[in-house]
């Protein structure tokens, strides 16, 4: 009889606020909502998983110069040694998944609508092109997670980074 075991995967977000010194008044800034996985139950196969999160909004109200944003993370520990790599995690942002909640209605575009590996080096995901997406806007992002067979049991934790910043 094979023994099934779980792991539960947290992860917590770090907003990062980067922006460049600008002539105008700007409130760049992005607001997330914690992501989180299903448990896994240990088979010997590797597994993917989707996260699940709620609308993360960029407020870009005043920034008519473009703006971006950028996804990062960290391995995924258990602290006693268990590590499931951060190459492991994927992200992609699906246009349908931009929503206007107010201002410019020309919306930003995704950089990034197929999943690529996350890794400690920001991935740009949106972007908006100087001159628009002035406004506010919902962003869905998706993000999948292969556990590979070998994981050992326990809770895992990574940290995601999101940078928004000026410039397309």
């Amino acid at each position: 009889m094979k023994r099934i075991q779980s792991v539960w995967l947290a992860v917590f977000i770090a907003l990062a606020l980067a922006g460049l010194l600008t002539t105008h008044s700007s409130a760049l800034s992005i607001s997330t909502s914690a992501l989180s996985f299903p448990n896994v139950f240990l088979n010997g196969y590797d597994q993917s998983i989707l996260g699940s999160t709620s609308a993360w909004q960029v407020d870009a109200s005043g920034e008519a110069g473009g703006w971006n944003a950028t996804i990062s993370a960290t391995d995924f520990t258990n602290g006693v040694g268990g590590v499931i790599y951060v190459s492991n995690l994927e992200a992609r942002l699906a246009d349908s998944s931009i929503v206007l909640v107010s201002g410019d209605p020309i919306l930003p575009t995704s950089t990034q609508t197929t999943f690529a590996a996350l890794s400690g080096v920001g991935l740009k995901f949106v972007s908006a092109a100087s001159g628009t997406s002035d406004g506010i806007y919902d962003l869905t992002p998706e993000i999948r997670l292969t556990v590979p067979a070998e994981t050992y049991i326990g809770n895992y934790t990574s940290t995601l980074t999101i940078t928004v910043s000026v410039g397309p």
